[in-house]
């Protein structure tokens, strides 16, 4: 049975609820930096979400590197847990990371098993440039809504990607939209964004402001300065 959560709700998940996401506050605000496990006794242990190195990121974003080179001792990340979905004793999530100003990160997905406390992280080539602003986990695929977090605190699309959860085979559809939020509909799915949603079915958008009004387009973000 799948279970979705909100990204600002409390979570607790595992054999007795004995884990929980930890949420803590860095440069960013609160954010969420890896799983609590409660022992007992007011102890805890701490499985911190595992970073990304600069050798991964040379290997799986080659053309940002030749657009923005860096050395290896300069590889600032801060990647944390940010869209999550509980399926039995496993947290699905994707990393979420700033990527400007000299902060880099690798788009991945994947989860944490409470069984054997380990994380499971995937990086396909479609993603990697990514952060994951959204996810939907199906008995047969995951969903995944990807963005870019920039310069002036501001999000750049970055499409819509079906995972298959049996060949790993990925399909990547482009958007001009950032996806909040992924909900299945009938048969179609639901991708919630700023302003409004879009209905998603066998590769065609139907796209609606938040009123039901029909819609062509969605305009660009605003930015922040």
């Amino acid at each position: 049975m799948l279970l979705f959560l909100a990204a600002t709700d409390a979570v607790i998940f595992g054999s007795g609820g004995h884990f929980q996401l930890e949420q803590s506050k860095d440069s960013f605000g609160i954010r969420s930096h890896g799983i609590i496990e409660q022992l007992g006794s007011n102890q805890t242990k701490f499985y911190p979400l595992a970073q990304s190195t600069a050798d991964e990121y040379i290997r799986l974003r080659p053309e940002d590197l030749r657009t923005n080179p860096f050395s290896p001792e300069q590889y600032e990340r801060q990647e944390v847990i940010g869209p999550y979905q509980i399926e039995n004793g496993r947290m699905w999530f994707g990393k979420q990371y700033y990527d400007s100003e000299g902060m880099r990160g690798v788009g991945a997905f994947g989860y944490f098993d409470s069984s054997n406390r380990t994380y499971k992280l995937f990086s396909a080539p479609e993603v990697t440039r990514y952060e994951i602003s959204a996810i939907l986990v199906q008995p047969d695929c995951v969903w995944l809504g990807l963005d870019q977090f920039v310069e002036d605190i501001s999000k750049v699309p970055g499409g819509l990607v079906r995972w298959d959860r049996i060949t790993q085979a990925v399909q990547r559809y482009p958007l001009e939209f950032v996806v909040d939020r992924i909900r299945a509909e009938s048969n179609s799915l639901r991708l919630e964004t700023r302003g409004g949603y879009a209905l998603f079915r066998g590769g065609a958008l139907r796209r609606f402001l938040s009123d039901g009004r029909p819609i062509a387009k969605f305009p660009p973000l605003p930015t922040h300065n």
